[in-house]
């Protein structure tokens, strides 16, 4: 049940932490909106009018008509300035590392202020505040300041920017005074070729259009996002500059320069240590992209294996999960090791939380957002699919999870993941109904889920297939642009915050049916249990996961499935009669035995090892059960010695406190209880009869409120098991053996001359004694009162029957005194028969020898009421029955005039 704090709690934290900006801090919030690494903060904020002088497009730079404005808020952070039109953030927006400022210049002007900035990269552009000018003036100063604090990285900068590739084309094409002899190092793709005919995609033709944007609007580090970037973006990233943008895109490069060397750090440290995860990531290297060479040698098999373990090391909460390796063996086509394990850090952390998870908890529930969507775009193909019940997820979850790359044609995925990067998750959308849209006629005549599949199937291969261009049919495009046309303008309405709201939607559903589905499974996955069926399984598991997440008063984060032992005591509590929350666990020595051996000796539990522990002590066969607890204090010897002894009858006290203190009636008490109560029973019987009332021996009714002394029966309860307890420490010392020889006696302890108790054996620890596991169950079945616990009561103190309640205490575990009393009616009502039967004969003996005393009735019950030892209460009259409930016949009158008992 509770597995969802734990797995869902963290997929709450994760998804509302993405996609709710109620849940973030400004801060936060600046730093998702720009993809800055965490942990920026927001130093001073400004409203600004960004002036920029293309220099290209044959546009003079100086000329002032070609000056472009934007408005928008310009944002100081500790190492970051960041800008967006506030009317178009795809208008412009820039994220510029301080370290990139080379100079500010202050503009003179009289009626307002405004600086002009340049960058290393050569990006100049005017900043012109607006409001009170002397607040610009303060932002200027923090401004200066940063700059100065920032000052002695500028050296690692410069050394980082020689790793990047349009630094490397800039220079070769003397636009860069950055110095370069040789091509960074790149992907795959540098040595085994990229996928694609080059020239047919004009990679030389982008590389050209991106060395242009380059000089005029910056790179990397200083770079404005406008209009002409987004259209480079989309018409498809050259080869070379692919994985650099990725990275700038998608903000993980910012990453990467802060966490110098983190990468080659996590491979030294953990270098040759093993995991669950790396030993699923061996299995599925080979199946990664094996239609691209590299995957064919082993220098590619290599760099996938250290991408998918690092990351593995890093985000030990995800370790690996399927489909990992497909998008990891795709990005490092195009980009160095250390560049994948960055990208793959933000698209699992920011842009697709939750689709790499044990539950893809992410991907299935925008599963779920994608069917809304479609219904709502197109409601005529989202009845068919629902009249035919086509499940879009069979078709639709693979397109997701993969980015496209095992369906598409890796050139055209490719292209998915340059729009990914960018604009986040909704572009899977929008291409997802953009291939449904443009398949639309096909799949209406489809009737099952096999049919969509080849649909599918044979648009993907012929991709590339020329048809009429839809914004020009007198044209010819390839299917993929005409598919592109369809996906970013028909369906640009699928924007963010369309996204989000579907997913709020339908987050709940999504969770519940993840829940059931995992609980199930796990159920399934444990061993078998002879003594616990799946419903008691079932509510194993909810406690056990309603301990951890208590404890930890939070999400876990996934997936911590261990149990320690402070949480071990808090599942007891909620489990067991002799625990509560207010239970010592420095004193509960038996709550550290089971541990230890439920555990073997590691510091946590999991639910299997707690399943098993449990299973073998519930059980209801007497010899089982004795064998079963004895086991924890045998070390393997067959002999439990006497300190083990010693703590045994501790422990013994201690699982027994519930009944030692009265809190719980065992079956023995129950019995006796039970016994009394028929006698009673017969004997008003019997006084009915005397007084001429109509009393009915076949029915028998038993009370619902009852007042008796209860404090007797507890000190009698009481007393017999520390009587017991006391008995079991003296017969184990007396039946005990030595080491030496097993036969001796230790010492008879039957004589109380105290000199023979002075010179007891037991305690010489130069002489060790032990008993066997035989001798353990012989001393427990000799004692009526440890017997009768363990045959009854031990086992039925584990409430597997019970769910989990709301508030979960040890009131809601511990069986009250009412309960526990009249446990069984109709023991009691055999009982009473038994009696009635037995007690024929002697009661007509009993009459004829009574005959000659026998009082008035005033007399009989005045005599009946003076008993001061009725443990039930005396009975007023025969007409106030504490027994209110008992069928006492008589006449009209005397029923109505029966008056209840209150509640005690």
């Amino acid at each position: 049940m509770d597995f969802f704090k734990d797995i869902v709690s963290k997929t709450h934290t994760i998804l509302d932490g993405s996609t709710s900006s109620k849940r973030l801090g400004k801060d936060e919030l600046l730093c998702a909106e720009f993809r800055l690494p965490e942990g920026e903060r927001i130093v001073d904020e400004a409203s600004v009018e960004v002036v920029l002088s293309p220099r290209h497009l044959g546009q003079p730079h100086s000329s002032e008509s070609s000056a472009v404005v934007f408005s928008g808020k310009l944002t100081l952070t500790n190492n970051f300035l960041t800008f967006k039109d506030s009317y178009d953030s795809v208008a412009c927006s820039f994220v510029i590392e301080l370290l990139m400022i080379q100079k500010i210049q202050r503009l003179h002007r009289s009626f307002d202020f405004a600086i002009q900035l340049h960058t290393t990269s050569d990006l100049e552009f005017t900043i012109q505040f607006l409001g009170i000018k002397s607040q610009a003036e303060r932002f200027g100063q923090n401004l200066t300041r940063s700059l100065k604090q920032n000052v002695n990285e500028v050296s690692r900068m410069n050394l980082f920017l020689m790793g990047l590739y349009s630094e490397y084309l800039l220079y070769k094409n003397k636009s860069s005074r950055l110095k370069i002899d040789a091509p960074p190092t790149g992907g795959l793709g540098w040595v085994f070729k990229f996928p694609g005919n080059a020239q047919k995609m004009n990679d030389r033709l982008k590389m050209k259009k991106w060395f242009d944007f380059f000089r005029e609007y910056g790179r990397n580090f200083a770079l404005i996002k406008n209009i002409p970037f987004y259209r480079l973006v989309s018409y498809g990233l050259p080869n070379k500059l692919r994985g650099e943008l990725w990275e700038t895109c998608c903000g993980s490069i910012y990453l990467r320069y802060k966490n110098f060397d983190e990468y080659n750090k996590l491979l030294v440290d953990f270098d040759g240590m093993k995991s669950f995860a790396i030993e699923e990531i061996e299995k599925d290297l080979n199946r990664s992209l094996p239609e691209y060479p590299a995957y064919q040698t082993e220098e590619g098999i290599n760099r996938l294996r250290r991408v998918l373990t690092a990351y593995s090391w890093k985000n030990p909460d995800i370790g690996y999960c399927q489909a990992m390796n497909i998008v990891t063996a795709a990005l490092l086509i195009y980009m160095s090791e250390e560049q994948v394990f960055w990208c793959l850090y933000v698209l699992c952390e920011r842009i697709i939380p939750g689709y790499y998870s044990q539950t893809m908890y992410g991907v299935l529930l925008d599963q779920k957002v994608f069917e809304a969507l479609v219904k709502k775009t197109m409601p005529i193909l989202g009845d068919h699919f629902a009249k035919q019940d086509i499940q879009l997820s069979i078709v639709s979850l693979p397109w997701f999870l993969s980015f496209f790359l095992n369906t598409m044609p890796l050139v055209f995925a490719f292209r998915v993941v340059d729009m990914l990067l960018l604009h986040g998750p909704r572009t899977l959308f929008q291409v997802g109904l953009a291939i449904l849209k443009v398949n639309g006629e096909a799949l209406l005549k489809c009737e099952d889920d096999g049919e969509c599949l080849a649909v599918f199937k044979e648009f993907f291969m012929t991709l590339d297939e020329p048809e009429p261009s839809l914004v020009n049919p007198d044209k010819m495009r390839s299917k993929f642009d005409n598919l592109w046309e369809v996906a970013f303008r028909e369906f640009s309405v699928i924007d963010d915050k369309l996204v989000t709201q579907y997913r709020s939607k339908h987050k709940n559903e999504v969770f519940q049916g993840i829940e059931i589905f995992v609980k199930r499974a796990a159920i399934r996955n444990l061993p078998k249990t002879p003594n616990l069926n799946n419903d008691q399984l079932s509510n194993i598991y909810d406690r056990y996961y309603n301990a951890l997440i208590s404890e930890n008063n939070a999400a876990i984060g996934r997936a911590n499935l261990t149990m320690d032992y402070s949480s071990f005591v808090k599942f007891m509590a909620q489990l067991v009669d002799w625990v509560s929350p207010e239970t010592d666990s420095s004193q509960a020595l038996f709550l550290q035995r089971l541990f230890t051996a439920w555990s073997k000796g590691e510091d946590h539990l999991t639910l299997e090892t707690i399943v098993l522990g449990i299973n073998k002590l519930i059980d209801k066969d007497i010899m089982n059960s004795l064998s079963n607890f004895i086991e924890l204090y045998d070390d393997g010897s067959g002999k439990i010695r006497s300190e083990s002894v010693l703590m045994l009858a501790e422990d013994l006290i201690f699982v027994t406190t519930p009944w030692r203190e009265g809190y719980i009636f065992d079956d023995i008490t129950n019995k006796e209880i039970e016994t009394e109560i028929a006698k009673k029973i017969i004997e008003r019987k019997r006084l009915l009869k005397e007084q001429g009332l109509d009393a009915n021996d076949e029915e028998i009714k038993l009370p619902q409120e009852v007042r008796f002394n209860d404090e007797k029966w507890k000190n009698k309860q009481s007393e017999r098991y520390l009587a017991s307890s006391s008995k079991f420490l003296k017969m184990a010392f007396q039946y005990a053996q030595e080491e030496q020889d097993p036969q001796t006696p230790l010492i008879d302890l039957g004589d109380d001359d105290s000199e023979k108790l002075k010179h007891n054996k037991a305690l010489d620890p130069s002489n060790p004694k032990y008993i066997t596991p035989s001798t353990f169950r012989m001393i427990i079945l000799a004692d009526d009162t440890y017997e009768s616990f363990f045959q009854h009561d031990f086992w039925k103190s584990f409430h597997v029957n019970d769910k989990v309640s709301e508030s979960l205490g040890v009131v809601n575990n511990l069986r009250g005194i009412f309960t526990n009393f009249l446990a069984d009616g109709r023991r009691v009502a055999n009982e009473v028969r038994k009696r009635m039967d037995d007690a024929t004969k002697s009661v007509a003996t009993s009459e004829q020898s009574s005959i000659a005393t026998r009082t008035s009735r005033a007399q009989t019950m005045s005599s009946y009421n003076e008993e001061d030892e009725d443990d039930f209460g005396n009975f007023q009259s025969p007409l106030n029955d504490v027994f209110n409930e008992l069928s006492i016949g008589g006449t009209k009158e005397t029923q109505e005039t029966k008056q209840k008992i209150p509640d005690q």
